[in-house]
């Protein structure tokens, strides 16, 4: 009887230890400072930069279109470093890269070609698009990837601007963050009902889905500063923008 209690309690031990073996470390884990921080992202009709050309002189490109231009602002750990090492009136607290292409899913692929850091984005937090490629492209087609992918915040918060999307993630001021500051700036509602309620990724998908017409903020820049400058009204049946003048007719 008590050599049949000690083997039941070797096995025990013994199924301990396996048990605890997983909990040693996370096979998948990636280090914090072997990713890049995709924090905010601007999406504009397509306008290869500089960059992308000599790609393609040199044999780096691959069809496409060039629809799109999705500006992505990153935290890096080599502009982390950086910044906490060296400071300065001119060293900037992020960066921004531009990838041209046909789609969401297509360009940050590209990405992954150009960079040694893979972009994550659970921590996005803002989108800006362009008005002139919500004309172009519903916002559906536009986010469709964003809701589709797991790493992507639902919480990210959506703009609308009339000029180019990707100049609201520039600034002039060192530490300064752009994407930080336009998410924090819609804390600013109590001050003005100029400033609309948060349009998060996850409820714009609901009012796409609904089929009725709603407003999104829009942001306009000037010089490195951003504004927020009424908003754009987004047609239910087309999910795009409807013109300025479009209200007016009839009156």
């Amino acid at each position: 009887m008590k050599q049949t209690s000690n083997h039941v309690q070797f096995l025990l031990v013994l199924l301990s230890v396996f048990l605890l073996a997983p909990l040693a470390g996370c096979w998948s884990s990636h280090e914090i400072e072997e990713r890049s921080l995709g924090v905010g992202v601007a999406l504009d009709k397509g306008k290869e930069s500089m960059i992308e050309k000599e790609f393609d002189e040199q044999g780096g490109g691959y069809a496409r279109k060039n629809l799109i231009t999705s500006t992505y602002q990153l935290i890096t750990p080599q502009v982390a470093s950086s910044t906490t090492k060296q400071g300065g009136p001119q060293q900037k607290s992020y960066v921004n890269v531009s990838e041209t292409g046909d789609s969401a899913f297509q360009m940050l692929r590209e990405l992954s070609l150009r960079s040694d850091t893979p972009l994550t984005s659970p921590h996005m937090k803002v989108m800006v698009i362009g008005e002139a490629l919500a004309r172009s492209y519903s916002l559906e087609q536009l986010v469709d990837q964003s809701l589709r992918d797991n790493d992507f915040r639902p919480s990210c918060l959506m703009f609308i601007s009339k000029g180019i999307a990707s100049d609201t993630l520039e600034s002039k001021t060192a530490g300064m963050i752009p994407a930080f500051r336009l998410s924090a700036m819609v804390e600013n509602a109590y001050r003005t009902t100029r400033i609309l309620p948060p349009m998060s990724l996850i409820k714009l998908e609901s009012q796409i889905q609904s089929r009725s017409s709603f407003l999104l903020q829009n942001v306009v820049s000037a010089n490195g500063e951003i504004k927020f400058a009424g908003a754009g009204i987004i047609k239910g049946k087309t999910k795009r923008p409807i013109r300025s003048g479009a209200s007016k007719r009839g009156n």
